[in-house]
């Protein structure tokens, strides 16, 4: 009866054992079809001669990973601006006022508004040499649960010849897109994933394309001598 009882246990064990692994199995059976419906459209609409659906997933991995990002911070620049803003219109208001209190003639008021106009230009030539100390450069960090993929597709070159490429593509999970690869290129796990597939990389030459130019290559060499052999006959 114990024996039994060890065997139901067993065989309970296994079935529960046998739903997770199924249920993980279907999960990550869904996420790759859905990184690979991604990757299709993103080469159909980046390749021009991309052959349709044609990507394949070679190897995919998902880790979060912190993404840095640096920006320029111009808060500080947008501030200086509207106080030299300021300041400019309450000296240029004070430079014509003045001005104007010596003019006597027109020639005189126009003289007064061209020297405002110039003294303007001056102080914003310095004020932009200025500004580039009001810019600073900021890292933003972001936690992304990245899909890392390796995936294969394929071009097409005169509706015969067909060549393998090769890239890695970055998407962003719960966000749904992708993320430029120059914006994941510096951080450690994309770095780790793309030395660890390198040799997905490595891509052989199609020999149905070698076929096809054997092809041409023989039909003009034999066109030509069934030519002239043509004309021999009927000399």
């Amino acid at each position: 009866m114990k024996f039994i009882q060890k065997l139901s246990v067993i065989g309970l064990s296994l079935c529960i054992l046998s739903i997770v692994f199924s249920s993980t199995s279907m999960a990550t059976k869904i996420d790759t079809e859905e990184y690979l419906n991604s990757v299709n459209q993103k080469i159909k609409n980046e390749v021009p001669n991309y052959k349709s659906d044609s990507a394949k997933i070679v190897a995919q991995e998902t880790k979060t990973v912190m993404i840095k990002t640096e920006r320029d911070d111009k808060s500080l620049l947008e501030q200086k601006s509207k106080e030299f803003e300021e300041k400019m219109k309450i000296e240029q208001k004070a430079f014509i006022e003045e001005g104007l209190k010596k003019a006597t003639t027109l020639q005189d008021v126009e003289k007064v508004k061209s020297e405002a106009a110039n003294l303007l230009n001056k102080e914003k030539e310095l004020f932009k040499e200025e500004s580039e100390q009001y810019v600073k450069k900021v890292i933003d960090t972001e936690k992304v649960n990245l899909a890392m993929i390796s995936s294969s597709y394929k071009t097409v070159m005169d509706d015969f010849f067909t060549f393998k490429k090769h890239k890695f593509y970055y998407y962003d999970v719960t966000k749904k897109e992708f993320v430029p690869n120059n914006k994941v290129s510096a951080t450690d796990e994309v770095r780790e994933f793309e030395k660890k597939h390198q040799e997905d990389t490595i891509l052989k030459d199609n020999p149905i394309n070698n076929f096809i130019l054997f092809i041409f290559l023989g039909l003009l060499c034999i066109i030509p001598l069934l030519i002239c052999n043509r004309q021999k006959n009927k000399a």
